[in-house]
């Protein structure tokens, strides 16, 4: 069943490897796969954070290929490690020895690593478009709405606190780039900075332009949700990227 040289497996699974390595970093709704699929297995009962197109034909088709890479490599890994005390002459070689420890270390990499893989992909996608938000973050820097109101950029939106507001609440979703970053809100900074809260396949994160000697840090917003800092990178030209823990409301 091994056969004599296990250099078929060491094709497969790393050849999986690799593709599930730049699926992660390259596609945006990568994480939205993995819950859809951990909650199908029964791995996690909690449905609330599942994406809103877990039911589209390509994410189903999605999660069931991400479902069979994973059982093959674990078949492929496991027939390695079998054959190291079990197979051919082939198999019980040092150098099978090195490649089938050397791809078990990538996989647990990849296992330990992989939510800084998706903020790779993630810095990688959005700072090909921080250009497009030039203009909409300078409007907003020097003309900020003070009451509920649309403009041609946000469309239709609600401002909060209405005293005093520094979050809006836009009633449609604008597409800034060609190819489909949208945002939800818009947030003010004390210090002058702009937070775009981006939505669709790009949720979880915000894009951040922040004054000169200034960047991300935890926040309470308009709607007195306290957002606490988890990481962020700075993208140039006082752009950053940056994802919040957001707790219950504020008392």
């Amino acid at each position: 069943m091994l056969g004599r040289h296990p250099v078929v497996l060491w094709i497969v699974n790393a050849g999986f490897l690799l593709l599930l390595a730049g699926w992660i970093v390259w596609d945006a709704r990568f994480t939205s796969t993995w819950d859809q699929l951990e909650y199908e297995i029964g791995l996690t009962p909690d449905s609330s954070k599942l994406d809103e197109f877990a039911s589209t034909f390509l994410l189903q088709w999605k999660i069931y290929l991400l479902g069979g890479i994973l059982v093959v490599s674990a078949i492929s890994l496991g027939m390695m490690t079998l054959g190291l005390t079990m197979g051919a002459r082939g198999h019980r070689a040092l150098s099978s020895w090195m490649v089938a420890l050397s791809l078990a270390c990538c996989w647990l990499g990849l296992a330990t690593g992989w939510d800084d893989m998706i903020w790779v992909g993630k810095r990688l996608r959005i700072d090909s478009q921080v250009a497009a938000f030039q203009p909409l973050a300078e409007s907003l820097r020097t003309d900020w709405p003070t009451a509920d109101g649309e403009n041609q950029a946000l469309g239709p939106f609600m401002a909060y606190p209405a005293d005093n507001p520094k979050t809006l609440l836009l009633l449609t979703t604008p597409e800034i780039a060609q190819h489909g970053l949208t945002f939800s809100s818009v947030e003010k900074s004390d210090q002058g900075g702009i937070r775009f809260q981006l939505s669709g396949k790009e949720r979880g994160v915000w894009l951040e332009w922040h004054p000169s000697g200034h960047e991300p840090t935890s926040f309470v917003g308009g709607l007195l949700e306290p957002h606490f800092l988890q990481r962020s990178v700075s993208l140039g030209d006082g752009w950053f990227l940056a994802r919040y823990e957001q707790s219950a409301m504020a008392s």
